[in-house]
């Protein structure tokens, strides 16, 4: 009896913890950066995965009023969330079957082609006070966007132009991470010589990146997503001003001694070359630990780097404890993202921000906050 009472109080679920006061420093310092010029957050894919009601809600009290999200299901939830009065941007633009939800939830389409403005400008004649829209140009990646050509024929159709009544344009940088390469220079003469087509309207073009790029990017709105959530944006990291606000916990569910020459996890894919003691830790690739860590990746057990063995499994990651210094014991946590989350990215041969994205729905979703959401509030370590 003694022992069950003695046994630590935890879940096998693993836990997403998410700091909001850091996100909120984030943006802070971001606009810091940016003169004059507004932010919109970009708070797409549930805000890059870390849950894009709670972070909607931290941006709106920090003082953020322009939201941007990729579809109408995206913005209503937002809308739910934040209220009236933000202004929520439907990146992917209008389609038939979304007109309900981005009416009903008083969304605006961003329009990438002549074929949305036209279908929109139609709805718009036949309500009464229609959202206004942002105009998306294609300066070079060739997505979405306008062509050169599809932004003079709307700047000659006055009727269209009226109808869609857009507040913004925009496009995207395609290589901002990197401040030498010539595509940047290419795209902000593209997206000048652009706009100059279109009633005089106030214009965007960077996301984090581009912030760090200077202020001739800069123009009336910036959109930064990443940055937002402390992942680097440039190959310069130091130049930075923002910091990691994810952290995965995931608990130890059993520790076991593994014999020299004995196999870990599916396919055997890694023999013991020693006696090991290996954590079996309650996380895998459906909660985000990518499978091409598997024997190559690492996390974070009392502050050491420890090494995963075997192959990571849908709910289920083996970590090799045998040289941690501390305890280890179940109940106990390891850690992945956090301040790890750029060399996650490099092991794993990926982008931050396809690690913070892939973090599955069934986390526990922890977030901080203090009583009163300060500016310089306390941050806590989430290591």
């Amino acid at each position: 009896m003694s022992k069950l009472i003695n046994q630590p109080s935890y879940s096998t679920r693993p836990t997403l913890r998410v700091d909001l006061p850091q996100i909120r420093a984030n943006y802070e310092a971001l606009k810091g950066k940016v003169g004059a010029a507004k932010i919109g957050a970009s708070v797409k894919a549930d805000a890059y995965g870390l849950g894009a009601v709670a972070v909607g809600k931290t941006l709106y009290g920090a003082g953020c009023r322009i939201f941007f999200v990729a579809t109408a299901g995206e913005g209503k939830m937002l809308r739910d969330g934040v209220g009236p009065n933000a202004a929520i941007y439907v990146l992917n633009g209008p389609a038939p079957r979304d007109k309900g939800v981005l009416l009903g939830a008083k969304l605006k389409p961003v329009i990438n082609s002549l074929e949305q403005a036209r279908y929109w400008a139609d709805v718009a004649r036949g309500i009464n006070e229609p959202p206004y829209t942002a105009i998306h140009i294609d300066t070079g990646m060739n997505r979405l966007g306008l062509s050169f050509d599809d932004v003079v024929e709307l700047g000659r159709d006055k009727s269209l132009w009226s109808a869609l009544n857009p507040e913004w344009v925009m496009s995207h940088l395609a290589c901002a991470s990197d401040d030498k390469n010539p595509m940047n220079k290419t795209q902000l003469a593209r997206f000048r010589k652009a706009a100059a087509q279109l009633p005089l309207t106030p214009l965007s073009l960077a996301n984090t990146a581009g912030i760090y790029l200077g202020k001739p990017y800069h123009f009336q709105m910036v959109r930064p997503g990443i940055g937002l959530y402390g992942g680097n944006a440039t190959t310069k990291p130091g130049q930075e001003v923002t910091k990691p606000v994810a952290t995965l916990l995931a608990p130890i569910l059993q520790v076991r001694w593994v014999k020299a020459g004995e196999s870990i996890g599916y396919n055997a894919s890694f023999i013991a070359p020693r006696d090991m003691r290996v954590a079996i830790v309650g996380a895998g690739y459906a909660d985000g630990v990518p499978v091409n860590q598997s024997n190559t990746g690492t996390a974070i057990l009392h502050d050491e780097e420890v090494k995963i063995v075997g192959r990571v499994s849908m709910d289920l990651t083996m970590i090799d404890a045998t040289d941690a210094n501390l305890s280890v014991e179940v109940g106990g946590v390891v850690i992945f993202r956090g301040k790890h989350l750029e060399a996650e990215a490099k092991q794993s041969d990926t982008i931050n921000y396809e690690l913070l994205t892939r973090l599955g729905q069934r986390c526990r979703r922890d977030y901080w906050k203090p009583k009163k959401v300060e500016t310089d509030a306390p941050k806590r370590d989430f290591r």
